[in-house]
């Protein structure tokens, strides 16, 4: 637990225990049920008003390398009149860069510890901005297949296709609730601030909106991408089926010619000599038929 001084306190606890929790407890008289529900992860995002303060539930996508798509992350807020209480689960960059932006600079630790108003504004604004930071990569995989996608390689732009289109649902399904969220949030907000918090809150409902509409684009360039690549991956599988039928009539066609020699009766009179004429004649055709395929680029 981590806690800086202004006019106001921020509190803050990476990985709760319940040695946090009593402590806490004892600091601020939190609901009982408000305390234990910190001791893990919530599965919805919530805004409340519990007597005289705010419990915030805020989930944030995470992106993960290995995994190749978001998950979620959580962060929880308990805010009172005099104080702002984060609770999350892991490290998380936006925290880590508030918390390095009060040590590091008086002039922004006295404005963003004057009201818990503006602290929470802030803090928000960090989580905002870091998901912004986070959808890039999803930018950076769809140019990437923009670029290479005609190629040559269909069947690999499917599969980083398949990634993208994933991420971009993992990705929506954490973010597109903040939507509610924040239009709670700023009900909630101004019976427990004033009618001063509403250009604050108005302000995280259009940065959130920017996120909004980079998921809408990138969802509609992605569709368009894997629409292409279908049909390329299609005239690709039509040329091979087309080339296997030419190769298959070329060969069939000398075969076909000596099983019927072997039929007739009057096979055994014509004679070598004649008989590898035929075949040889055969085998010549069959020849034109594969030289004449290459130059009409059947093959």
């Amino acid at each position: 637990m981590s806690r800086l001084k202004g006019k106001i306190e921020w509190i803050d606890i990476v990985k709760p225990t319940r040695q946090d929790i009593d402590a806490l407890r004892r600091i601020h008289h939190f609901h009982p049920v408000t305390l234990d529900e910190l001791l893990q992860y919530s599965e919805r995002s919530r805004v409340e008003r519990i007597d005289d303060y705010l419990y915030l539930t805020y989930h944030l996508p995470l992106y993960e390398p290995d995994l190749r798509t978001s998950r979620r992350g959580e962060i929880d807020f308990l805010i009172t009149k005099d104080s702002v209480v984060t609770v999350h689960y892991e490290d998380l960059t936006p925290l880590s860069s508030f918390k390095h932006l009060l040590e590091k600079n008086a002039d922004q630790k006295k404005r963003y510890l004057s009201s818990t108003l503006l602290c929470t504004h802030r803090l928000m604004e960090e989580i905002i901005a870091f998901s912004l930071r986070q959808i890039r990569h999803i930018e950076e995989h769809i140019r990437y297949i923009s670029e290479e996608i005609f190629a040559g390689r269909e069947e690999e732009m499917l599969r980083k296709i398949s990634y993208v289109r994933r991420d971009i649902l993992d990705y929506s399904v954490v973010s597109e609730p903040r939507d509610f969220l924040l239009a709670t949030f700023l009900d909630a907000g101004i019976k427990f601030w004033g009618a001063a918090a509403r250009p604050y809150l108005n302000e995280l409902i259009g940065d959130h909106a920017k996120i909004t509409l980079q998921l809408k684009n990138h969802r509609a360039v992605i569709e368009s991408l894997a629409e292409t690549n279908n049909q390329l991956l299609e005239a690709q599988t039509n040329r091979v089926i087309r080339r296997f039928t030419v190769l298959a009539f070329v060969v069939t066609l000398p075969m076909l010619s000596i099983f019927i020699l072997g039929l007739l009766p009057f096979t055994a009179e014509i004679g070598a000599a004649k008989l590898s004429s035929i075949l040889g004649m055969g085998m010549i055709f069959s020849l034109f038929t594969l030289y004449l395929a290459w130059k009409k680029k059947w093959l």
